[in-house]
């Protein structure tokens, strides 16, 4: 891909290679495989506009050193892996409008905080940074 990837996504990424199922248990969606990831990448550069646009500065669709790593039908949660200020943080360029950075700054951190939510889920005392998933009846998480 000719881009290093994250330390917490390559961790991440020895401990499982992706999430097989459909819709993940994460509220990003399944988390993508080494093939998914360089797919899924491959797919978004040959789309981006890049220099070509203008707007591409201010409000972009998609960065050269961004890697995704979870996400669904076109909607892709992404680790910037460029230098600067936004190194290491997470954010989401959904297919029909302008990415955003979600405001975590590195992929172990959000995970840490997706786990607390998760086994505090039930209670109601905790203010979290990540919304408390719910089990429906069928045992699908919701988020």
């Amino acid at each position: 891909m000719g881009v290093r990837l994250p330390t917490d996504l390559r961790a991440s990424l020895l401990c499982h290679d992706g999430d097989s199922s459909y819709l993940g248990i994460l509220p990003c969606g399944p988390l993508y495989s080494t093939d998914a990831i360089a797919d899924v990448r491959q797919r978004r550069m040959k789309t981006w506009e890049g220099e070509d646009d203008p707007d591409e500065q201010e409000t972009p669709w998609w960065g050269r050193q961004w890697i995704p790593f979870a996400g669904g039908d076109g909607d892709e949660h992404f680790i910037d892996a460029g230098p600067g200020l936004w190194q290491d943080h997470l954010g989401r360029a959904p297919h029909a409008d302008h990415a955003y950075f979600l405001g975590w700054p590195s992929l172990g951190t959000w995970l840490h905080e997706v786990a607390e939510a998760m086994e505090h889920h039930d209670r109601t005392d905790r203010l979290d940074s990540v919304a408390h998933p719910s089990v429906d009846e069928d045992g699908e998480i919701d988020w």
